[in-house]
């Protein structure tokens, strides 16, 4: 299993930042609708912990988010969504991201929320609009 390099540091946690950051819930800070990634306060879909931007600073680009948990592969980009930081096929094969879209602009979402209280419950967030989506609402248009 083969980590991209500018991922590799940001596997280790980072001491305080768990105290700031519950384990279920992204922060409470807004996005701005700016489409700027600093405004995005991602969660893991696996391990639902707030996930931490790594600076291209080299690049230019955007940040990428990377899981906390020790041995995630998971990551988020603002323009592709979630991806696995790795080039095993069969790593990329079995896995199952979330590809969220957002109705107005039809990127893909983030997750922002979950509720341990509420096993079903996601709160999905668009990095450039700040629109919202829960599965709750899914539910209540089915049942309309």
């Amino acid at each position: 299993m083969s980590r991209n390099p500018w991922t590799a540091s940001c596997s280790a946690e980072s001491p305080g930042l768990l105290a700031v950051f519950p384990a279920h819930i992204a922060s409470e800070k807004k996005g701005l609708g700016t489409g700027t990634p600093r405004d995005l306060h991602v969660l893991c879909y696996q391990h639902h912990r707030e996930m931490l931007p790594k600076l291209q600073v080299e690049t230019g680009k955007p940040p990428v988010y990377v899981c906390q948990e020790d041995g995630c592969l998971v990551c988020y980009e603002a323009s592709g969504g979630y991806f696995l930081d790795t080039e095993d096929p069969k790593t990329l094969k079995l896995e199952i991201r979330p590809k969220v879209r957002c109705s107005h602009d039809g990127r893909l979402m983030y997750l922002a929320e979950v509720r341990p209280e509420q096993r079903s419950f996601r709160l999905w967030k668009c990095p450039e609009c700040d629109a919202s989506y829960t599965h709750q609402q899914s539910e209540k248009k089915a049942g309309a």
